[in-house]
């Protein structure tokens, strides 16, 4: 979707249309996958302009941190997933506030019961299983649980 509507490139464009609407609120999405491309090491090269584009343009994003997509090679059973979606969102904070993001809102985890049915029961989304939907929502939530906390140490106004 977004090679379609090439968002990464011109989010700058995208919110000033929402402004000429009347919308000045906005939901998007970071990508775990691209900035965690090994573990611990973030290159923010994919959100940087985003972020930069909604303080320019005053616009409020609230920032989806998982909105599906995670690191390869990382098992979403374990606690790994758990720990390094935490520091994740930890480094995620300091950086919106070296950025100026006094209070960034966010969405910890995108859609919790429809990725834990695609992933864990239907098994059309990544990791494709069937039957581990009820493990997938829980680990999701031990996820969010984490997130909020790591949020809230790191930004403490965050929303």
């Amino acid at each position: 979707m977004l090679a379609a509507t090439r968002h990464d490139r011109f989010a700058e464009a995208d919110y000033r249309l929402l402004e000429g609407h009347g919308m000045a609120v906005a939901r998007d999405a970071l990508r775990w996958h691209l900035i965690e491309s090994r573990p611990g090491r973030y290159n923010w090269a994919s959100f940087l302009p985003m972020l930069r584009a909604a303080r320019e343009t005053g616009t409020r994003v609230i920032w989806d941190l998982f909105h599906y997509g995670y690191p390869d090679g990382l098992d979403l059973f374990s606690q790994e997933f758990v720990d390094r979606f935490a520091a994740f969102v930890g480094e995620f904070a300091r950086l919106a506030r070296e950025e100026g993001e006094e209070e960034p809102w966010v969405s910890p985890v995108n859609e919790i019961s429809f990725f834990s049915w695609a992933a864990g029961d239907a098994g059309v989304m990544n990791p494709f299983c069937r039957g581990r939907g009820g493990e997938i929502k829980r680990q999701l939530v031990r996820a969010s649980v984490a997130a909020i906390q790591a949020l809230r140490e790191a930004a403490p106004q965050a929303r």
